[in-house]
């Protein structure tokens, strides 16, 4: 009976596992929705300087439960802490922001690396890390401007 053992602790493992979600995602009271559905890698320009945009991204990621690994100035990398999930995956992806100026502004790209052990359970994170960027970006600006 070991098997049923085994099963019935993933089972409650699974359902017991809170995973990490901006309050933004979450409502009050509402099913967590995954932000990652529909999600690919990025590639964009945005009209702020590079410092506010590797600012912005730093918080973004760290919003999305990601340990920032390595920083340059024009480079972000982190990897999200591993747990078990069932709505936002096992965690362990390694997220990339790569940044450059171009045409007068910074060209932005998120890509997101699922690596080969846990491939199922992992998630794209590029859209759901872009999107919180660019609200901190546009609420840093509007704030700037009262």
């Amino acid at each position: 009976m070991r098997l049923g053992f085994l099963s019935t602790t993933i089972a409650i493992t699974l359902l017991t596992t809170t995973p990490s979600i901006p309050a933004q995602e979450q409502g009050a009271g509402a099913e967590q929705e995954d932000p990652t559905k529909g999600s690919k890698n990025v590639d964009e320009v945005v009209d702020y300087s590079i410092p506010d945009v590797l600012a912005a991204a730093r918080q973004a990621m760290e919003t999305y439960g990601c340990e920032i690994k390595k920083e340059k100035d024009d480079y972000l990398e982190g990897t999200r802490s591993r747990h078990m999930g069932v709505v936002i995956g096992s965690g362990g992806e390694k997220i990339k922001v790569r940044l450059e100026e171009k045409d007068g502004g910074t060209r932005v790209r998120v890509e997101t690396g699922k690596g080969f052990m846990g491939r199922l359970g992992k998630k794209n994170w590029s859209t759901p890390i872009y999107k919180e960027m660019l609200r901190i970006l546009e609420e840093s600006t509007t704030e700037s401007l009262h």
